[in-house]
């Protein structure tokens, strides 16, 4: 009533209203008194009460937890506070002696720098002056070369030079295809040989031009070795290091997905479904498995190139070792008592031929080759087999005078020179193994009846029962069984020339080319037609890489040990039947476990030595002092006398006069002659 007379609002108070609001007031404050009873509050002694058990609890679980702590973290406190201790006992000891140490060495490397400084200025004082010109000028020239190297780094001059050749290159190359495919266009057959007739005008114009060139990198470099030899066998081991690392990742691939298939065949689940549940194939993983497989595709073809090319090389140099046993293209083709010097280029006709007695020469000696001749047509085939590039073109079909609509693809594979000589070469060896004995682990272990079967295929079926036999009996496990037959497999292409071991020494030769040449050639030419094979198929297999793997770890180790038989040549001429043993030797080196064993050697002692990189844990612990080269040069340098008396020697000598001066003082002391004096002998010996 005072509010609304403030504000000067009306308000009429009388005993209706009053009563209304009391009531009003009475509900409210009812159900205020029912809410409060609703949520049941404590009261104020209740809660008292337990606020303070609520306390001491706390405070016994507190106390408690660091007891608890206490007793857990103490030992471990003292443990740390021992080895700090320690640790700084060992600092400070280390820290004193490092000090001193260090001081001494500094003083000790001031007096050397000062005798140091002293002697130089003195030398340089009693050279002449001409030396002390000479001095500067070298100091000038160096100084000269590095700032010459800092602006050559500086204007990258070396960057811009090889990108300007692989321009050009790149340039000359798309120009000679341009060119090809022009060529193309008119005649197919004109356009795959003109790369070939390109290449003998160069080489006959660089023979014209500059003579003594061509000879001299015939003839005074490793140019041809490097070309022939030494670079397809550094390839091949590369090679064989990755396709090994690739063969490895397939493995584990292939026994996951083996895992995965096992629980959901044992399931009963669809093995596409258990898969998907129980590994999840990401987007990153399908670009892996992309990636893996072109650098699979592209080792294959490089694996196959190898083997081509090992192939094509054996069987030229069985072909000339061949020739060179015969009587008259021995005489012909025999040019390496021929070789003459690039310089002196005149010789007399007294001095052709293999002996040197001044007789003349016959007519045979007019026919043979000089040998700069040889090194050079050498080189030029090696350049044109492995360095001659072959463009890719379309031609089209020529009918009856007029152009086919047809257009004719030409694989740049198919016509290298590489294949050409492989495809005209690989027949030979292979029908000439096909005419033999010759195996292979297939057809030999598949049962099934052919009527076409050599008796020694027969032969090899029933020993294989007989040792089936023997298996079943345990009279040998079924590992052993596996290697007689394979061994019994693969020797079997050896039988045409094991007739020449009954032979003298000449008709062995024959053996020795045919075992060592002939028989891994055909080899290499099945597992290369084998990865072709693998090329057209949509699935990846394995098996065929791991066996081409096995013939290049083949021509790794073939290569190894011809470079060792040509170095001990001149011994192995005076041994007897030294062409027998070769034979052998090479029989047992194209077996598989031979082979793999002694690349693994070979692969062993090139990784010590650091010349390649070391793929297997358990020799990381070894350096190059276990390597068989070094132990093998410990031994020989032991073996050789020397007039220097060894420390354990030395040490021998000095502990036995030792021993002998005890004794004697000993003696003396007793009062006993010792045994000098009892014979009539004195201290001085007389």
């Amino acid at each position: 009533a005072r509010a609304a007379k403030i504000l000067g609002i009306p308000v009429v108070i009388n005993s209706t209203n009053m009563n209304l609001l009391a009531s009003i007031i009475e509900v409210w404050v009812g159900m205020i008194y029912d809410f409060l009873e609703i949520l049941d509050l404590p009261s104020r002694q209740e809660y008292v009460s337990v606020a303070a058990s609520a306390f001491r609890d706390f405070k016994v679980a507190s106390s408690s937890s660091w007891h608890l702590a206490y007793l857990t973290f103490r030992p471990l406190v003292i443990l740390l506070g021992i080895l700090s201790h320690q640790v700084a006992a060992i600092l400070r000891v280390i820290a004193q002696h490092s000090v001193a140490h260090g001081w001494v060495a500094a003083k000790e490397g001031y007096f050397q720098l000062k005798t140091a400084t002293i002697w130089f200025v003195n030398f340089q004082r009693e050279l002449p002056t001409s030396a002390k010109y000479a001095e500067l000028g070298a100091v000038g020239i160096l100084i000269a070369l590095w700032l010459l190297r800092r602006h050559v780094r500086n204007r990258r001059y070396v960057e811009r030079t090889t990108a300007w050749y692989r321009e050009k290159k790149r340039r000359a190359l798309r120009r000679y295809r341009r060119m090809v495919e022009k060529v193309a266009k008119t005649s197919l057959l004109l356009a795959l040989t003109l790369p070939h007739l390109l290449y003998i005008m160069a080489a006959l114009l660089a023979k014209r031009m500059i003579p003594s060139v061509v000879t001299y990198l015939a003839t005074r470099t490793y140019l041809n070795a490097i070309l022939s030899f030494w670079h397809p066998l550094y390839l091949t081991i590369l090679a064989i290091s990755r396709l090994s690392n690739h063969l490895k990742s397939y493995e584990q691939v292939d026994t996951a997905e083996g895992e995965t298939e096992l629980p959901s065949k044992l399931s009963g689940r669809n093995p596409e479904k258990a898969g998907r549940r129980g590994r999840l194939v990401t987007p990153s993983m399908l670009k892996k498995q992309q990636k893996q497989k072109t650098e699979m595709k592209a080792l294959r073809s490089e694996v196959e190139d190898l083997l081509k090319y090992w192939v094509v090389y054996a069987l030229l140099l069985a072909l000339f070792r061949a020739l060179l046993l015969l009587p008259i293209f021995g005489r012909i083709l025999n040019v390496t008592a021929m070789t003459t010097s690039v310089i002196d280029s005149t010789a007399q006709p007294a001095k052709i031929g293999r002996w040197s007695t001044g007789r003349k020469a016959g007519l045979l000696d007019k026919f043979r080759l000089s040998g700069r001749f040889a090194e050079e047509l050498r080189l030029a085939f090696f350049v044109w087999l492995r360095l001659m590039p072959v463009p890719s073109f379309s031609g089209s079909e020529v009918s009856e005078g007029k152009r086919s609509e047809k257009i004719v693809e030409v694989e740049p594979n198919k016509h290298r020179p590489l294949d050409i000589s492989y495809d005209f070469l690989s027949p030979i060896t292979i029908s000439a193994m096909n005419s033999s004995a010759f195996l292979t682990k297939t057809e030999s272990f598949s049962g099934s009846n052919n009527d076409n079967k050599t008796y020694f295929a027969i032969g090899i079926t029933k020993f294989r029962s007989i040792l089936d036999l023997a298996v079943m009996l345990r009279l040998c496990s079924k590992n052993a069984q596996d290697w007689i037959i394979s061994t019994v497999v693969e020797s079997s292409s050896l039988v045409p020339a094991a007739v020449t071991l009954v032979m003298p020494s000449y008709f062995t030769s024959y053996g020795v080319i045919y075992v060592s040449l002939i028989v891994p050639a055909g080899y290499s030419s099945r597992s290369c037609a084998a990865i072709t094979r693998q090329k057209t198929s949509a699935e990846l297999d394995s098996l065929p890489l791991d066996d081409s793997r096995r013939y290049l770890q083949f021509w790794v180790v073939h290569a190894m040990i011809s470079v060792f038989l040509d170095f001990i040549s001149p011994l192995l001429s005076w041994v007897p039947f030294s062409t027998h043993m070769t034979w052998l030797l090479w029989a047992y080196v194209q077996l598989e476990h031979p082979t793999r064993k002694l690349h693994s050697f070979l692969e062993k002692e090139l990784a010590l030595l650091g010349l390649v990189s070391s793929k297997d844990n358990q020799n990381a612990s070894e350096t190059l002092e276990d390597s068989a080269v070094v132990r093998s040069f410990r031994k020989i340098m032991s073996a050789l006398p020397s007039n220097v008396e060894s420390k354990s020697d030395q040490q021998a000598l000095a502990e036995e006069s030792e021993v002998n001066a005890s004794t004697h003082k000993i003696v003396e002391g007793s009062g006993v002659p010792s045994e000098g004096k009892r014979n009539g002998v004195n201290d001085s010996g007389q």
